[in-house]
């Protein structure tokens, strides 16, 4: 399994509304889905992507708070939709990042 990817992980300052650096690191990358449709006349895109990391503890918090995180992958922003360290082994986090471009 290649992390080979660069990514960083921010969170947003509630009071501010602002988005800091939180983490950066490496990712294996998988798009899990995609798909098109038309809303008022417009074409929306929406892709899914796993991002498998190597378990830090700094990352424990995004499984209960995935709101307030997002990634930025490529000049992309990816909200953060899930996350799951699986059976709390500490081993791997996968994060589950959506884009939505109209």
């Amino acid at each position: 399994m290649a992390r080979d990817k660069s990514i960083i992980i921010e969170k947003m300052d509630i009071e501010t509304e602002e988005w800091n650096k939180f983490y950066s690191g490496h990712a294996e990358i998988n798009k899990a889905s995609g798909k098109e449709y038309v809303n008022i006349g417009s074409v929306i895109s929406k892709n899914v992507f796993n991002f498998d990391l190597i378990y830090n503890k700094k990352l424990e918090d995004i499984i209960f708070n995935t709101e307030i995180y997002r990634i930025k992958y490529k000049n992309r922003i990816f909200n953060i939709v899930n996350a799951d360290d699986f059976k709390l082994r500490h081993i791997k986090i996968i994060l589950v990042g959506e884009t939505i471009n109209g």
